[in-house]
């Protein structure tokens, strides 16, 4: 695939959270036994709504909510990778704006949430700490806004969620009344500045009432 995180860069990068994050989850048992944290590869969809840094400076983009560093912009498969729309090209491919493209980004990234399967990392006393999504489909991190995505971890780690993205590829889900999530910062912030196609350095809160910048794991 062309989005594929190859390179040293994106090696060394896929080593740190092998060594941090991943080992540990496979160690864990329970929901996270069985292999691999995804069902199998999806289709690249032509409607990629991307979770980026805001100092990309993607033409054509909306904030995401409560953040001051991450944007939500607009893209489509290119030669290499995710190529960002250019404001006029996105307006004669999207007549109805914004909202067009966000339901038909958001119904892409939903399709590729189905493909994933989460695995869950627990702490010495067999409490959930996190729960892992990772893919290198350019819209794994965008599936935080997917419709379903909450009620996959509901049940186990609980009603108010903390996430976090530090790259394209990789989604880490936080039970927010644990408290815990600030351990884990140093490494965030190592996963982020490694990453080859980095998503945001903030923290977002998922509730019943939707998604919302809370704080950031790294100040830039």
């Amino acid at each position: 695939t062309p989005f594929s995180r190859r390179g040293p860069v994106a090696w060394a990068a896929a080593v740190f959270c092998a060594s941090v994050f991943c080992a540990s989850v496979c160690c864990a048992g329970g929901e996270g036994e069985g292999g691999a944290g995804s069902a199998g590869p999806a289709p690249i969809s032509q409607h990629l709504l991307l979770i980026e840094p805001r100092n990309l400076r993607a033409e054509v983009f909306v904030l995401v909510p409560g953040a001051r560093q991450t944007v939500f912009s607009a893209a489509r498969p290119g030669r290499i990778g995710a190529r960002r729309y250019a404001r006029e090209d996105f307006r004669k491919a999207y007549p109805g704006g914004w909202g067009e493209f966000f339901e038909k980004g958001r119904a892409a990234a939903a399709a590729h949430l189905k493909t994933l399967k989460p695995r869950f990392r627990r702490d010495s006393k067999k409490v959930i700490e996190y729960a892992l999504l990772e893919s290198d489909h350019p819209l794994t991190a965008s599936t935080i806004i997917a419709p379903g995505f909450r009620a996959l971890f509901t049940d186990t780690l609980g009603d108010e969620l903390l996430v976090a993205v530090p790259d394209r590829s990789t989604v880490i889900v936080f039970p927010k009344l644990a408290g815990g999530i600030a351990t884990f910062y140093p490494v965030l912030a190592d996963l982020y500045a490694d990453a080859v196609y980095p998503a945001s350095p903030e923290i977002f809160e998922l509730t019943k009432d939707g998604i919302r910048a809370v704080g950031a794991f790294r100040s830039d």
